[in-house]
């Protein structure tokens, strides 16, 4: 083995073991001194191994820094006493210094929405004295105008402190972990007094790359409209605001969303273009190089130096100076020594889907890009045709299983994008900061720049668009576990042998042909036997959608149906196209054969509408309120042609698939009079299988429990999805003595302002022996039956 060879395998192992320990600890907690322990003896094994030349000193190593990465977890989960999270759910007094620019935002009635970020200093509770705080806090506060502010000014607040929460299912970003590891753990919606500022005469570089920024879109938006002016800015420094909803979604269906936040790919661009005038001026390398460094390090800060810009500026940088001197297997060992270097300094880094995507791609830019396109060269392949498609495909199957978990979705248009966007969309950044620039000097001819980005940007658009268009331009992808993950980089690092190894590994496949060949055959059966001795079970999965209701039933057999689908009241966050369908696609659903609605309330229907848009769904069954409640919810069009899909659910009716019974129990018809978009419309569905069932009430009312008890109907089920979130208008005693579940799930969002759900329901659950899930503490939770027993998994243990 060649030594720098070596070195990166050396590498390689001391990285991915740091990982396994990171990723091992947030999984299983081991003291300190257990840890501690195990790092001294193993350091002074691996210091005499080396001193020694033992052969066992890679594992030593390897197995030192495992433990490393379980104690670096450890100390940086572990928040000091001070730390703002401490206090969640209690409502205290906050000082502390506005770390960023705020983001402000317009809602639907003409009010300014804010949201600030601060370093905690001090935090007083009501009663107390001022006490000394820590940790970073968003701030979320709503006015018709908000207050002059700037970076390093102090900031007062007072407000309820909430703990940072996403939706805990399989396949979504964990958003705790996310903002923890920017050093944020808390929020804090401020009350009608707002926020109170005073001014500090601090922090004037930060301020100064806010003004120069603030130029930048001042500027664009004199000479183009303003959804151009986001969409231009964002591809030059970051971001979503103001940007057209479309053209976020074409530009992720052909894969180049990656080009709206600042990534590798803007750093390895200026690097390209200072170095092509590096070239033209035939400057020294090393002249180059350093011109290469100064420009990223101008870009990183002009970008707000925010953690995802400055990995990618290290990476890129020292990845780049390192190609541009023609050290290619240099630029290997850097990447893996600032990977390594990154996680022990910030280990909370290995659950950023940021920097799992920036570290995967660089590495196939790396590794894999040169052997692909030095094939393609060899086999007559243009020069520029054969680094496009080496370095999409590069880029694309490094990072494969990583889009697989989150997305489930491939762009098999993004060689497309690449080849003919992506030439157009550097040409925009590369105008848009020489356009600032000169903006600075001579306003006219900057503006006149500006004009030409915009109008590049249209044929961008529409370009991206009629790609996005094509057919099959996403295809589904099925998430990869830990061992399929590992399998398939192990079939892509077979790319990186040479000839010689190749040619070896061919002899020895040859040779043991006959065995293998046998090993596979009796691999198959045994897979397919166990498939077909497995009993065929019923799904039932209560989805965490925060505030609202939302089930996937998935039959032995495959078909799939929704009971409600969640959604936000405000209409700000789009629960169906963020939480339902990456939920769909994570467990291979790609069609509904129904959708069951309890009512029109946006928290249990509103969800429906990206559903709908985005998945092929047979039907929506509903209760009486009137499709133009359900349109509104869902802020469909009253004459959208996906109502044609819609009709209500009359008592009684049943649908059986796959031995699965599906029935409308209750459906209470609308009179004159009544509150037809109330909780007391709620339809009661009910799913059985063998001797398991589940019942979903909506946000049925106690009254219009007794009404259904009062019509004979039998309610009696395993499994109760339980009545309004757990509110006391539903629950009531007579009715679980009725239902007579075993389990019951209450679908809630943390921290939620209307309390739910009420210590009294929850207390009376208790009373009566039913076992009780939450989806705000347990996140997701499914159920699986054979129609005789029943067995459930939740998704945080």
């Amino acid at each position: 083995m060649q030594i720098g060879q070596g070195q990166e395998v050396f590498l390689g192992i001391l990285l991915f073991s740091l990982g396994a320990g990171i990723f091992a600890a947030s999984l299983v907690h081991l003291t300190w001194g257990m840890i501690l322990a195990g790092i001294i003896v193993l350091g002074i094994l691996s210091a005499y191994g080396c001193y020694r030349a033992q052969k066992w000193t890679g594992l030593a190593l390897a197995l030192l820094f495992f433990l490393l990465g379980m104690l670096r977890f450890s100390a940086v989960d572990t928040l000091p006493a001070s730390d703002i999270s401490h206090l969640a759910r209690e409502t205290v007094k906050v000082e502390g210094i506005l770390r960023e620019e705020p983001r402000l935002s317009e809602d639907a009635q003409g009010g300014q929405k804010q949201r600030y970020l601060i370093d905690v200093t001090r935090v007083k509770k009501q009663g107390e004295d001022w006490q000394k705080g820590s940790g970073g806090l968003y701030i979320y506060a709503h006015s018709h105008k908000a207050p002059a502010v700037q970076i390093g000014d102090k900031v007062n607040v007072t407000g309820k402190v909430r703990s940072p929460h996403g939706y805990q299912n399989p396949g979504q970003i964990d958003t705790k972990m996310l903002l923890k590891s920017q050093g944020i753990t808390a929020s804090l919606s401020a009350g009608k007094q707002g926020i109170k500022v005073t001014a500090v005469d601090t922090a004037v570089f930060q301020r100064k790359l806010v003004e120069i920024r603030r130029h930048y879109r001042e500027r664009m938006e004199q000479g183009m409209p303003k959804a151009d002016a986001a969409a231009i800015f964002a591809m030059l420094f970051g971001g979503y605001d103001g940007i057209k909803r479309e053209l976020v979604e074409d530009f992720t269906a052909v894969g180049i969303v990656h080009i709206l936040s600042v990534s590798g790919s803007h750093i390895s661009l200026l690097a390209a273009v200072m170095a092509a005038l590096g070239t033209l001026l035939r400057l020294p390398k090393a002249a180059t190089a350093v011109l290469v460094v100064a420009l990223i390090i101008v870009y990183s800060l002009l970008a707000g130096a925010v953690p995802p810009v400055v990995r990618s500026a290290i990476m890129g940088a020292l990845a780049f100076v390192a190609l541009a001197l023609d050290r290619e297997r240099d630029a290997r060992r850097i990447l893996l020594l600032t990977g390594l270097v990154m996680l022990i300094i910030s280990p909370l880094l290995l659950f950023h889907i940021s920097f799992q995507l920036s570290f995967l791609a660089t590495a196939g830019l790396l590794y894999l890009a040169p052997v692909w396109q030095n094939y393609m060269r060899e086999h007559g392949c243009s020069k520029y045709l054969a680094a496009g498609i080496s370095i999409t495909m590069a880029a694309q199957l490094a990072t494969l299983p990583i889009l697989a978990w989150y997305f489930n979705q491939l762009s098999l248009s993004s060689l497309l994008a690449n080849l003919i966007v992506m030439p157009l969309v550097e040409l925009m950044i590369v105008l848009g900061l020489f356009a600032g620039v000169v903006a600075f000097i001579l306003p006219f001819v900057g503006s006149v720049v500006f004009v030409c980005d915009s109008l590049l940007l249209g044929i961008v658009t529409e370009m991206t668009a009629k790609i996005a268009a094509l057919p099959a331009s996403q295809v589904w992808i099925p998430s990869l576990s830990f061992g399929w993950s590992a399998l398939y980089y192990a079939g892509l690092g077979m790319f990186l042998l040479t000839e010689e190894q190749r040619e070896k590994a061919a002899v020895r496949l040859k040779q043991k042909r006959k065995l293998l060949g046998i090993g596979a055959l009796v691999l198959l059966v045994f897979i397919i036997s166990m498939q077909l001795a497995k009993p065929k079970k019923l799904q039932v999965h209560f989805i965490d959608v925060g505030q609202g209701d939302a089930a996937l039933i998935i039959t032995p057999h495959g078909h799939a149906f929704m009971f409600d689908c969640g959604g936000t009241r405000d209409g700000n966050f789009d629960i169906g196209a963020k939480v339902d369908v990456p939920y769909l696609l994570h467990y291979g659903v790609l069609r509904l054969d129904g959708i069951f609605l309890s009512h029109a309330h946006e928290d249990h229907a509103a969800g429906c509408g990206s559903i709908l848009k985005k998945i092929p769904v047979t039907q929506v069954i509903t209760a009486d309120e009137g499709v133009l409640d359900y349109a509104r919810s869902m802020k469909l069009g009253d004459n959208d042609p996906l109502l044609h899909k819609f009709h209500v659910g009359r008592q009684g009716e049943q649908l059986v698939v796959d031995g699965v019974t599906i029935e409308v129990l209750f459906a209470p018809p609308l009179k004159d009079g009544d509150n037809k978009t109330g909780n007391e419309a709620s339809n009661v569905y009910r799913v059985s299988y063998g001797k398991a069932s589940f019942l979903f009430t909506g946000d049925l009312t106690r009254e219009k429990e007794a009404q259904l008890l009062s019509e004979g109907i039998n309610p009696a089920s395993t499994v109760l999805k339980i009545g309004h979130h757990g509110s006391d208008t539903s629950s009531s005693p007579e009715f679980l003595q009725a239902v007579k579940p075993i389990y019951g799930v209450f679908c809630v969002g943390a921290d939620n302002s209307f309390g739910h759900p009420k210590p009294d329901v929850v207390k009376r659950f208790a009373q009566q022996g039913i076992k009780t899930y939450r989806t705000d503490e347990d996140g997701a939770v499914v159920f699986y039956t054979d129609g005789e027993h029943i067995r459930v998994e939740k998704y945080i243990n």
